[in-house]
């Protein structure tokens, strides 16, 4: 992280227990994860970021937020990680928003770091997904479109040109 200048990460399959915060070296590490220690999640924030945290949103082992106070307006950071089956990924949607709804009120920047086990396609859609995906849009892909047109959201992944190495967005 230091070495390419990252403040903020989030990240899925910590693989830690309980929920709380750890400080190492200039980072802190806020996570959230499950009693069996699968299916954590985490956002680790740089010490020059971490004063600006103003709320921490553990919802449960699969969803984390933090708030940040910045100008002109808030931030509300999320690090999602989705299953695989089909039956959790309604509930998740349906907690995000939530979270979206409660937290992201004030009108607050949202950034929503997830891995979103699904495919959102190379063909640009509105002003939601970009022209540079990969693939073909397969079934949750058309969930996280509907999912970001009802929030106000767009896919950032799909808006710059890459590599197709770096293209993955499972």
């Amino acid at each position: 992280m230091q070495k390419n200048e990252v403040s903020v990460l989030g990240v899925s399959e910590v693989r830690w227990k309980g929920q709380g915060e750890i400080r190492s070296g200039d980072y802190t590490v806020y996570y959230s994860g499950s009693e069996r220690a699968e299916k954590s999640v985490a956002i680790v924030v740089h010490e020059s970021i971490v004063r600006s945290v103003v709320k921490k949103v553990v919802y449960n082992d699969r969803i984390i937020a933090i708030k940040l106070h910045a100008a002109p307006v808030g931030i509300l950071m999320m690090q999602v990680y989705m299953p695989t089956s089909d039956e959790e990924v309604e509930e998740l949607y349906d907690i995000t928003e939530e979270i979206l709804e409660k937290d992201g009120k004030g009108d607050p920047n949202t950034i929503i770091m997830e891995d979103w086990n699904r495919v959102i396609g190379d063909k640009s859609y509105r002003n939601i997904v970009g022209p540079h995906g990969l693939g073909r849009r397969n079934h949750r892909g058309q969930m996280l479109i509907n999912f970001c047109e009802r929030n106000g959201l767009i896919a950032t992944n799909t808006w710059f040109r890459k590599p197709k190495r770096r293209l993955y967005t499972w």
